[in-house]
């Protein structure tokens, strides 16, 4: 009992890390797609323009000032995995808090939410599929943890 508590634990403590490292370069994913898709993308004529030492120092910069989302982030995949996985009821809608998270963050922060609902609902989207692809490789898939 004790040693299936402390590996359940060290997947939590896993999960948080890696939706954590993973918040800023979703963003970065998420912000582009759309940026492409809607024909504004000057960051892709950037890269041919712009010295990659610089695009990695920007993104590096962008990273570091993001922790203070992204750690919150990586705590509510945590509480997201906790409250939703435990039954297989509830599995199905595991990772629906991470973009209902990204809809209030724009909500709440941004002057005009409509311009970053989009970008923080997709980021959430697919920080989503991380957590259940994370799922699937622990074991957790289709099941919950209790039987």
């Amino acid at each position: 009992m004790i040693a299936k508590r402390r590996t359940n634990l060290l997947y939590l403590f896993l999960l948080w890390i890696l939706i954590s490292l993973l918040v800023w370069p979703t963003f970065v994913v998420a912000t582009t797609l759309f940026a492409y898709f809607s024909g504004q993308a000057w960051q892709l004529d950037a890269w041919n323009l712009i010295p990659k030492r610089d695009i990695v120092n920007q993104f590096l910069h962008g990273y570091i000032n993001s922790a203070i989302v992204a750690v919150p982030l990586g705590f509510i995949a945590v509480i997201d995995h906790t409250l939703l996985s435990r039954y297989r009821v509830t599995w199905i809608f595991g990772g629906i808090l991470l973009p209902l998270a990204g809809a209030a963050i724009a909500s709440f922060f941004y002057k005009q939410p409509e311009t970053a609902l989009p970008s923080l609902v997709l980021t959430g989207l697919l920080l989503a599929v991380v957590y259940r692809l994370a799922d699937v490789v622990a074991g957790n898939s289709r099941r919950g943890r209790l039987r």
